[in-house]
């Protein structure tokens, strides 16, 4: 039987990766933890991680407390005991986790019994290092998001809507694209303005209406847009009638949403869409809400996806962000969200199409948004060049993937 002991921590990859590119994988595992650690039930954490993945260890794991976390002497002892309880099984032990002492301990226990010995290095989750045979193991498991979360102690609080958010975002991403490089027409805004408001005005007074039916569009909506080809395309789109230069019809409250600022949500997904394919980003989700059992402790994700075994997070703005004219709330909002995980490998991402953060005078992202997204490792993405990919799509350029891979800053990993 395979044994592996991991020393827990706060942060949960480098096990989950260790336990999940054994062949076979460990048929038990042996978790130390830690007064610290298993107050903040990071084992639990870890065991919810694999069950996430596909790996049920419940009721095949055995956790042993170490008192002191800096003592080298007390975790060579409790390997000791742990090795004697399973002479017969294979041991691997796993120094990734833990404080600096308790990684000094198990090395020094595992090279005097001539144990496989695993870490992971930070900078590169894609390998493990098999310490004493100065070996390299591949890690191949490519991370989930609901693994990436669980492990944090959130979870997917909507799995079942997102397979129906990716098909919508299929059906309506050229729509998107349109509506992205139209992004600057007046008209065009005023018209998703007054979408906005008639969705909220309906949600208000008549919440179960809105469910129901979401918008009924009539003559007294006042939803008109005076371009005609575009106007005709979203009509032919989203099943509406014109009449003159107005909107008439009936919308369920998906296509309210996307009117109403979703648009830019699914192009996004689509624009990284076409990478997923190339196994450089993978996971791809629109609309995660991401949360813990209980409620008042979730928040919605646009747009989310896997890559470098890091959980990227895209956050879309549209509309005028009246409420928010310097464009410093929403940094601090997506520094919120992840600093509330605890979580080390979160890139985040600002796609917005807002004049908010827009210099007037110099034309360029604000100087102030640009060192406070510096600060937090956000990237902004402008809408000047969110319009520009909308047209590279419209245009079939080849150089689409290549500006959309510098937005993002996808690139291939490189095996040290």
């Amino acid at each position: 039987m395979k044994i592996m002991v991991c020393l827990i921590s706060g942060q949960h990859v480098p096990n989950l990766l260790s336990i999940r590119s054994e062949d076979p994988v460990p048929d038990r595992l042996v978790l130390i933890v830690t007064p610290l650690m298993r107050a903040r039930k990071k084992h639990s954490h870890l065991l919810n991680a694999l069950a996430a993945g596909g790996l049920d260890y419940e009721s095949r794991h055995d956790i042993k407390d170490l008192t002191k976390e800096d003592s080298i002497i007390e975790i060579h002892g409790l390997l000791r005991k742990i090795h004697k309880d399973h002479l017969k099984d294979e041991l691997v032990v796993n120094l990734t986790g833990g404080t600096k002492p308790m990684c000094i301990g198990a090395y020094e226990f595992s090279k005097e019994m001539h144990l496989r010995t695993l870490y992971v290095p930070e900078g590169n989750q894609h390998e493990a290092k098999d310490l004493l045979r100065d070996l390299s193991v591949d890690l191949k498991h490519r991370l989930s998001t609901a693994e990436f979360l669980e492990g944090y102690g959130f979870g997917v609080l909507n799995p079942g809507d997102l397979e129906r958010s990716k098909e919508r975002a299929e059906d309506l991403f050229e729509l998107a694209a349109l509506l992205t490089a139209n992004s600057e027409d007046p008209g065009q805004r005023g018209m998703l303005g007054r979408i906005q408001n008639l969705m909220e005005e309906k949600k208000k007074n008549d919440w179960m209406g809105w469910n129901r039916d979401g918008l009924i569009l009539t003559e007294e909506s006042n939803v008109y847009l005076d371009n005609e080809p575009l106007r005709s395309k979203i009509a032919s789109k989203l099943g509406l009638k014109t009449r003159d230069s107005m909107l008439l019809g009936s919308l369920d409250k998906h296509r309210v949403e996307f009117l109403a600022g979703k648009w830019l949500e699914v192009l996004v997904w689509g624009m990284l869409n076409r990478f997923v394919d190339k196994d450089l980003i993978w996971d791809l989700n629109q609309g995660v809400r991401v949360g813990k059992a209980f409620p008042g402790e979730d928040n919605d994700l646009d747009v989310t996806f896997m890559m470098n075994q890091s959980l990227c997070i895209v956050e879309c703005k549209t509309g005028g962000q009246e409420h928010d004219p310097a464009g410093k709330d929403v940094l601090y909002k997506i520094e919120a969200i992840k600093s509330g995980l605890r979580a080390i490998r979160v890139k985040t991402y600002l796609a917005t199409t807002s004049d908010n953060v827009i210099d007037p005078q110099k034309g360029g992202i604000k100087e102030p948004l640009l060192r406070r997204a510096d600060i937090y490792d956000c990237k902004i993405i402008a809408g000047g060049k969110l319009r520009e990919l909308a047209e590279l799509y419209f245009l079939k350029s080849p150089n689409l993937a290549e500006r959309v891979s510098q937005e993002f800053e996808i690139r291939k990993v490189v095996k040290r």
